[in-house]
């Protein structure tokens, strides 16, 4: 894939922001985990309608990251095809298969939860999502998004550009606690940017943000 995680200078940065925001997110409590998700899946699906999209590929949560179950039995309560990630552990790269139902899912890579491949088959490597929506450690108003250090969603962007209509790229969206948004985040060439960045807070259009410096909150 022409990517070298191993000779990265900012690692040792991103070591220490990935172990203080992990530490930081695992303390928050239950009834705040719940009440921020809910608030921020409030302004995702509004986001979303508003697009006009068929599908979007979603990350199914797992521990304290912002629980995604509701906008998934959302995307299915409007008709939307709903896609999510199968991990290989292997090379790090990552299969999309479509969801339909929770009993398609099985424990996989991690101990997450993931689409089972006995009950739900894999869409081609020249599938396009409308919409990918990734989980992550901390993000910035930038498009800034620090992941957890395997290189996942970065490598299915690489790997997607052969296909992409670039009048209509896939829109790269972090969804996350308002406590995970720092000033900065040390980003390398490889880290793909996010177009969306949404929060309990609300929506950030983070190249809006980039070049105009406007908070774009909605």
């Amino acid at each position: 894939m022409g990517m070298n995680w191993n000779n990265n200078p900012l690692s040792d940065i991103k070591k220490n922001l990935r172990s203080n925001m992990n530490n930081a997110r695992n303390a928050l409590t239950n009834v705040q985990r719940e009440q921020w998700s809910s608030e921020a899946i409030c302004h995702m699906t509004q986001k979303l309608e508003s697009m006009r999209i068929n599908n979007f590929l979603v990350y199914i949560s797992f521990r304290s990251e912002l629980n995604t179950r509701s906008l998934i039995q959302w995307g299915w309560n409007q008709g939307l095809q709903v896609l999510v990630p199968r991990c290989d552990p292997n090379d790090y790269s990552m299969d999309i298969h479509p969801l339909q139902d929770w009993d398609e899912l099985a424990s996989g890579s991690y101990g997450i939860e993931e689409p089972n491949p006995l009950r739900t088959s894999a869409l081609g490597h020249e599938y396009v999502p409308e919409v990918i929506i990734v989980p992550g450690l901390a993000y910035d108003r930038l498009g800034g998004r620090l992941g957890y250090g395997r290189g996942y969603y970065d490598r299915l962007h690489e790997r997607l550009q052969p296909y992409v209509d670039h009048k209509r790229a896939p829109i790269l969206m972090g969804l996350g606690y308002e406590m995970q948004v720092v000033n900065k985040v040390p980003m390398d060439r490889h880290d793909a940017k996010l177009d969306i960045l949404v929060t309990e807070n609300g929506i950030v259009n983070c190249e809006k943000e980039s070049n105009h410096g406007i908070d774009s909150f909605q």
